[in-house]
């Protein structure tokens, strides 16, 4: 039983507040204003504490784990589920808030998540009650409050309305170690909300009569390889080259996350591949290594290093003076938000020695985003015609359009067109939504790692946009028919696969063989997965991540059929040897280890699994499948590697 530490505590009589979930194992008190509460909670308890509330009051709670993973779901008055807080794992604060709509009694149900079996203690307090906010900057801070932690990273936002910064705040820490709040004047890594920056500057440079975004990267970069299909700037600034994605090969090569990426590094990687993905305007595929080579144009163009140029061409005319892209990764940054993951005990460091620009490599605040952001309505650098460009979407060879515009991603919303990017680097999230017909933008910058930051921008959003029409969702129950049409295995991204499966009216998804993450309905054949709210739309013949890890963008995956074969008849020695690849100037090893397969070398290990007669699968984002190449006489010479957004690259047998 809690142990409560401010007030005398009176344990409620259950029939005096029936709600539907509470179990025999369930335990429910009364929560009140400035009390602290120590409990141990057990595998699949629940407890339950109300709280009584006047019409309009905000509440916010403090939950403090030890050793566990705790969720708090809240319900109204009516016992009718509100918000579910579940951000982090077993450690740290999970912050809560309830706004009332009516007087009545509210309640907090904690509970492990996963039903863990080793009990955790936490201790619960109302940190404060306060009148629910009328005006909608008050309502978004108070809707970013779940977020306002003394203890873990966070984020900073700002809102422009008719040309004008009208909000902007700080929430969480911008450095752990010594408990530095974040501002609006935090500087985070903005990683490819860049890309908008790489797109205008090749528009700049146009627009001056130095290029045509229709000539050959080849052009001005002779150092690429002489591919069978031509690749225009136009193919790099919608994703539509067929580059092999240079971060996944950097990986498959054998370099870590946390290693140092130099630009002449990442040229060089680009100019050893000797294939692409696909044909040059085939298909939509999101490329770093595109927007990457962009910024090497305007370098070669210009006479400037892309940090010179976009310094003295965007960043200087509009004030923003806290922007720079970065040549040295050790350049001290005053104000700079340090960057974090998640581990099983807590928050580390996760490091970022990059000085890779164009792709990402913004460093940035939410202030100075905004500037950016006011730029598309009342110009200062660019003229109307740059503006009107950026709007342009990309044009496939078959004549259809994409979503994807010069850096801008363009979705309907609430009856209007939105123009939004976002990005993911290290810890560090951020998304650039504006909404052009209202004359309003949403700058998301954070260094918290499991922030959606695309679904925070629209929910902020939401509080400026009451002239327009609501979005409509349902949430009618889906047939156990249509639920059974969703069951298969997908292929997203060039490898990546996606398993649905169901139990009762329950789906799941598994990614890659994981564990399996339950999928929430939001509407018609819309699903919520995942703690960073990523939302999936499925089909019988495809899946389709609508927010997925780059922001926005719609990544599409189609069903596929897994073949059927005796893996036992497979001889694992067969496959077994040194494999050297000249496009990565790598060799892996592939041995046999406890009756399976795996390639290693001396930075990486990858167990495979049979996946098609000379076909393996693997068990990461960069070695995600491999194919074995025979002779006529049916000896393995070779083998072909792929893995995400990278095809087909090609290694010898050489021992």
């Amino acid at each position: 039983m809690p142990i409560y530490n401010k007030t005398k505590l009176t344990l409620l009589i259950f029939t005096l507040f029936p709600i539907n979930l509470v179990s025999a194992e369930s335990e429910k008190w009364i929560l009140e204003e400035n009390e602290e509460v120590q409990s141990e909670i057990k595998n699949s308890d629940k407890h339950r504490y109300d709280i009584a509330l006047t019409k309009d009051q905000f509440a916010e709670f403090r939950l403090v784990q030890k050793g566990g993973d705790l969720m708090i779901t809240t319900f109204d008055t009516k016992g009718e589920k509100i918000d579910v807080f579940d951000l982090t794992s077993n450690f740290g604060e999970e912050l809560a808030t309830i706004t009332s709509d009516v007087t009545g009694t509210y309640v907090l149900e904690i509970q492990s998540f996963n039903n863990a079996k080793v009990p955790a203690k936490y201790t619960l307090e109302v940190k404060s009650i306060s009148r629910k906010a009328l005006t909608p900057s008050g309502k978004v801070d108070q809707y970013l409050a779940r977020w306002d932690s003394a203890t873990s990273p966070g984020l900073a936002v700002a809102v422009v309305k008719d040309g004008k910064i009208i909000h902007s705040n700080g929430f969480g820490l911008a450095n752990l170690e010594y408990s530095i709040p974040i501002t609006s004047n935090t500087v985070f890594d903005a990683a490819s909300i860049s890309k908008q920056f790489t797109a205008f500057s090749i528009l700049l440079l146009e627009s001056e009569g130095q290029l045509s975004i229709d000539d050959e990267v080849s052009q001005y970069l002779p150092e690429l390889p002489k591919f069978e299909h031509k690749i225009t700037l136009r193919h790099l600034l919608h994703h539509t080259s067929g580059l092999r994605e240079v971060g996944v090969l950097r990986s498959l090569a054998g370099w870590r996350h946390d290693d140092i990426t130099t630009e002449s590094q990442s040229f060089k990687l680009l100019t050893m591949q000797n294939d692409l993905n696909f044909t040059p305007g085939e298909t939509f595929e999101y490329s770093n290594s595109g927007y990457f080579l962009l910024a090497q144009v305007v370098k070669q163009v210009s006479g400037q290093s892309f940090a010179e140029f976009t310094q003295k061409r965007i960043f200087e005319p509009l004030g923003m003076d806290n922007s720079a892209f970065l040549t040295d990764y050790q350049t001290i940054i005053p104000n700079k938000a340090y960057s974090y993951r998640i581990s099983t005990d807590g928050f580390i460091k996760s490091i970022l020695n990059s000085t890779m620009v164009g792709s990402s490599g913004l460093r940035t605040t939410v202030e100075d985003l905004s500037k950016w952001a006011i730029n598309f309505e009342q110009p200062i650098v660019g003229n109307f015609n740059i503006i009107q460009q950026m709007k342009t979407t990309g044009i496939f060879n078959n004549g259809e359009i994409t979503n994807y515009a010069f850096g801008q991603v363009i979705d309907p919303y609430r009856g209007t067109d939105t123009f939004g990017h976002g990005g993911t680097i290290a810890g560090f999230k951020a998304f650039l939504l504006r909404i052009p017909s209202q004359k309003l933008s949403v700058v998301v910058l954070a260094n918290l790692p499991y922030l959606n930051p695309l679904n925070t921008a629209y929910e902020i959003a939401d509080f400026y946009l009451s002239t327009l029409p609501q979005t409509s969702l349902t949430t009618a129950e889906v047939s156990n028919d249509t639920l059974r049409s969703y069951i298969g295995d997908f292929e997203v991204l060039g490898g990546l696969s996606y398993t649905i499966t169901k139990d009762d009216q329950q789906l799941d998804l598994q990614v890659m063989g994981g564990a399996q993450q339950p999928l929430t309905h939001l509407s018609d054949n819309e699903f919520r997965f995942g703690a960073e709210g990523r939302k999936l739309r499925l089909g019988s013949d495809k899946i389709i991540m609508v927010e997925g890890i780059y922001g926005g963008l719609v990544l599409e995956g189609r069903r596929v059929l897994l073949p059927s074969f005796n893996a036992n008849i497979l001889d694992l020695s067969e496959f077994t040897g040194r494999f050297y690849s000249q496009e990565l100037d790598t060799t892996y090893e592939f041995v046999t280890e406890d009756n399976q397969l795996k390639a290693q070398n001396l930075r990486s290990e990858v167990y495979l699994n049979p996946y098609d007669t000379d076909t393996f699968s693997g068990n990461t984002g960069f070695f995600l499948r491999v194919n074995f190449v025979r002779n006529k006489d049916s000896e393995i010479t070779g083998c072909e590697v792929s893995g995400t957004l990278i095809d087909r690259i090609k290694f010898t047998k050489v021992g």
